[in-house]
């Protein structure tokens, strides 16, 4: 499943950067037909509504960006995170899904996914799964390392990318 499974992190500085940092690969991955999933914890669907009035992009691909679920979302507890990726697994063979939280709910949230893909391993082996954990830059101070130590990539407003690619001189095994 290893090879199957990504973690991508996030860093953002408001909920406004949060949304336009996001939005470039929002698109993108409507453009190939995969779908996003959210687990929020802050409701950033008024700055995501805002941000597309301003954006020259198709009412049609405005429609399916807000449609994806901005909403708070308080799901974290395994049974509630089975239930979810057991929904989403049915429905997709690419898994995509976008969290945003303090870190330590993010932390709680990717646990139980990752106990979830564990248990699930046999029926997951034909999916991709991507984990997009997102930061606010303030909840974790000095601790950047920590943080990009636990994903395999980096998103910013230009898209995915391998984290030594962003941060100079990054080693992951030094880390």
């Amino acid at each position: 499943m290893e090879k199957n499974y990504q973690k991508i992190c996030g860093i953002y500085v408001s909920d406004w950067h949060l949304t336009a940092m996001l939005l470039p690969y929002i698109e993108n991955t409507i453009e190939k037909g995969e779908h996003l999933n959210t687990i929020l914890e802050k409701n950033i669907s008024y700055n995501m509504q805002e941000l597309l009035t301003r954006l020259k992009i198709s009412d049609r691909k405005k429609e399916e960006i807000m449609k994806i679920g901005w909403e708070s979302k308080k799901i974290i507890k395994y049974g509630n995170i089975k239930e979810y990726m057991e929904k989403i697994t049915k429905e997709n063979n690419k898994i995509i899904v976008l969290i945003e939280g303090t870190k330590e709910r993010i932390e709680c949230i990717n646990k139980n996914i990752d106990r979830w893909i564990k248990k699930s391993e046999k029926k997951l082996k034909s999916k991709e799964i991507k984990i997009i954990n997102c930061y606010d830059v303030s909840e974790f101070n000095k601790d950047l390392n920590g943080i990009l130590s636990y994903h395999d990539k980096i998103i910013n407003t230009s898209g995915i990318h391998e984290i030594s690619d962003i941060y100079v001189g990054y080693d992951k095994k030094e880390a």
